[in-house]
């Protein structure tokens, strides 16, 4: 039996956060000692809590790693309790928790990278990434791409291991429920994701305007909350939308909300590797997104979805209104569910993350 460690200091509840927490359950019920480390106040702690993991909570902030007093403890911490690997989650966690855990002599350092931001190429980055970690975890392609961009010289490809995000193929898809009944022959679009700049909602009231303006009966649901929902509300109210848009807030009931609508239209400026796409394809639902950073290692245009030129609202609007009568390629929706089940089933790729923790 091994000891695993999930390092994971962000108070905030976001997809790093999820998948931390479904893989720490995942690997306790394969029989691994699981220990889940979060920051204070923390909502992955919360929720770990509440699921009966071991959780342990340490304050951890961008400069911890400067306090010695703070490596040692941690340190200790992971010599106690025996740890075999540890899987850190934000660049704080691999600074601070990476160098306690090369103290300590856990075996396997592991730092799991979740957005495509580019590697800044400093001295402590290319010590942590040299002489600390064993292995970096990547969710898609673009986020190793954006790795290595500018870092050919030193950075450790060989150490970097891809593993997609995914979602239980195994289960069921619920359609028992819906969460809104459309009316008539309106066209329902939804959007989900946190109210913030990167999710570009902005994007899909400028949709609304020009579907609007056709004269196309829709609805456009959008869940999620954030710091952008007063902005959002103000540009639906003076487009005149009130009817046509609705900000949910946020959901628990995800299957519902997804067996509510004809075509999901996903926003984002920039993904890692975005959660929400792959649950969509999931549950048999048309989707569109901009044609940027990972999405397309998930949609592929015209064959599990579609694609559209970045930021082109004109284009993205013309393939919405084309659902006005229905879908119009069915054949995209099942090319989707396939691809979850060959590439995305978060069983078989965690096998990955499990090879590397044994070995």
């Amino acid at each position: 039996m091994k000891t695993i460690c999930f390092f994971n200091s962000n108070k905030a509840w976001g997809g790093g956060e999820k998948w931390h927490f479904t893989t720490a359950k995942e690997f306790t019920r394969r029989g691994n000692q699981v220990l889940l480390v979060t920051n204070m106040r923390s909502e992955l702690g919360n929720k770990g809590v509440r699921e009966s993991l071991n959780v342990f909570r340490f304050h951890v902030g961008n400069l911890s790693f400067l306090n010695p007093v703070k490596v040692l403890t941690l340190a200790v911490f992971f010599k106690v309790k025996g740890v075999d690997a540890i899987v850190l989650n934000l660049p704080a966690d691999l600074k601070l928790a990476g160098l306690a855990a090369k103290i300590a002599g856990v075996k396997k350092i592991i730092y799991r990278r979740g957005m495509p931001h580019p590697l800044r190429n400093t001295w402590l980055n290319r010590f942590l990434f040299t002489n600390i970690l064993t292995h970096v975890v990547v969710n898609s392609k673009e986020i190793g791409r954006s790795l290595k961009q500018g870092n050919e010289s030193w950075f450790p490809e060989n150490k970097m291991v891809l593993i997609y995000n995914g979602v239980d193929t195994s289960k069921e898809v619920d359609k028992s429920k819906k969460l809104y009944e459309k009316k008539g022959n309106e066209v329902v679009i939804g959007n989900a994701g946190r109210l913030t700049e990167q999710k570009g909602q902005k994007y899909l009231v400028e949709m609304a305007k020009l579907l609007k303006a056709e004269d196309i009966n829709f609805k456009l649901l959008i869940a999620g909350e954030g710091e952008l929902r007063k902005d959002l509300q103000k540009q639906i109210d003076e487009a005149g939308l009130q009817e046509q848009v609705k900000l949910l807030g946020h959901v628990s009931d995800m299957p519902a909300f997804f067996n509510s609508l004809d075509v999901f239209v996903f926003t984002s400026l920039y993904e890692g590797s975005a959660n929400t796409l792959i649950e969509t394809l999931q549950y048999g639902l048309p989707t569109v997104c901009w044609d940027v950073s990972s999405n397309p290692e998930i949609i592929e245009d015209s064959k599990t979805g579609w694609l559209v030129k970045p930021f082109d609202v004109k284009a993205m609007t013309k393939i919405v209104a084309s659902f006005k009568d229905g879908n119009p390629n069915p054949a995209v929706v099942a090319s989707g569910i396939e691809k979850v089940k060959r590439e995305f089933d978060s069983m078989k790729n965690l096998n990955s993350l499990s090879e590397i923790v044994k070995n």
